[in-house]
């Protein structure tokens, strides 16, 4: 039960510093900052951040005994953590390049549920050669003044996807199209700021994963 209680407890803390750490919408300055840290943040469009590249339709290279990873709507969850379906493919001319570097990161395009749950939602890519995506996910290689943490702990944040799921579309399965979500604004602050609230969110992540 301590444990438990304790889980639940770093879950509602990080909710609460997602909300405050983040500028809110019309604002250039976040609510709490780390000492040293002073300067109104930017704005910049969501296509600025990088370079992106939507997916494409893969299925016909599946195969069981492939050696990577293949990201697809259901590997979206909403903790914004990657769920293996056991779906793998091999290196083939429709894949080589949808073949995924560490730190790139990948939106999914729709969701199955007209509640929007997972639209929108990011995945931080952890190692080299390992994942190949699929359609309706679009791939975005941050640019060298980004950092690819706090984009993750950002674009994954309730009050900021929200933009993203209000940009939906459909009934029974949602939509966003990249051309229209790629042109939202969002600030962000200098990249060392970046790297410290990337980090700090992630220890937070790695104590919820400890308890969990």
């Amino acid at each position: 039960m301590k444990t438990l209680g304790k889980l639940e407890a770093l879950k509602q803390l990080k909710a609460a510093y997602l909300q405050q750490m983040f500028p809110q919408d019309g604002e250039r300055v976040p609510r709490v900052r780390f000492a040293g840290f002073d300067r109104e943040w930017i704005p910049q469009k969501l296509k600025d951040i990088g370079k992106a590249t939507g997916g494409t339709a893969i299925e016909s290279e599946f195969d069981k005994n492939g050696i990577y990873k293949v990201i697809s709507i259901g590997s979206y969850s909403e903790k914004s953590l990657y769920t293996d379906q056991g779906l793998r493919t091999f290196k083939t001319q429709k894949t080589f390049n949808r073949i995924l570097n560490k730190n790139d990161l990948t939106m999914i395009l729709n969701d199955k549920t007209a509640a929007g749950n997972i639209i929108g939602r990011v995945l931080h890519i952890d190692e080299d050669d390992k994942y190949v995506y699929n359609q309706r996910t679009q791939r975005i290689e941050p640019y060298g003044n980004y950092d690819s943490i706090f984009l993750y702990q950002m674009l994954n944040a309730d009050s900021i996807r929200l933009k993203i799921v209000q940009a939906a579309q459909g009934n029974t399965q949602i939509y966003v199209n990249w051309s229209t979500i790629c042109e939202f604004d969002y600030c962000f602050p200098n990249k060392p700021e970046q790297i410290k609230i990337g980090n700090f969110f992630r220890t937070l992540d790695n104590l919820i994963a400890l308890h969990s």
